[in-house]
């Protein structure tokens, strides 16, 4: 599926700086069509969750996304070049298309298990009740990703970034 703008999806991942999601393979088509499947996976996740409210995610929508918030895009495309669990990419595109993270709960044992859940809030003030959850380690890394401040001494979490790491 190409995109109906004058933008690919791959030109918008080379053009935000995080080529290497797609160098990762070779060649580059292997990228797109692991991206395209994961994108899939994502579609799924969000139509058992919302049915015929899922939010669009599609190559359509992260080059649009990459036109108005690049900072945003290029954490997102970030986020598609080490994550695999598509339930933790949806949450990651709920929060950029503004939904609110009102609870995180991780649980860690060394060597033995791992669970991170995250509750949003939708963009439309309803706390979604079904948690996005994972087993996998690897997907705390998108917590790097999350904006952290306080507010009159109160933490919060919000947004979903790309992170500014240049070679030294």
């Amino acid at each position: 599926m190409s995109t109906s703008s004058d933008l690919s999806l791959e030109q918008a991942i080379r053009a935000s700086g995080e080529g290497w999601v797609l160098d990762l393979f070779a060649p580059s088509d292997g990228a797109m069509n692991h991206i395209r499947g994961t994108l899939a996976a994502i579609r799924r996740e969000a139509e058992i969750r919302f049915g015929e409210n899922a939010p669009e995610i599609s190559e359509d929508a992260l080059v649009a996304l990459f036109r108005q918030s690049p900072r945003q895009a290029r954490g997102f495309f970030q986020a598609l070049g080490g994550i695999r669990t598509p339930e933790m990419l949806l949450m990651v595109w709920r929060v950029i298309q503004g939904g609110e993270i009102v609870d995180i709960q991780l649980g860690y044992h060394r060597k033995e298990r791992f669970m991170a859940k995250v509750f949003l809030e939708s963009p439309e003030g309803e706390v979604e009740q079904t948690p996005y959850e994972s087993e996998r380690i690897h997907d705390f890394a998108l917590f790097r990703h999350i904006g952290v401040f306080e507010t009159g001494g109160r933490p919060v979490f919000d947004g979903f970034y790309a992170l500014n790491v240049r070679d030294a």
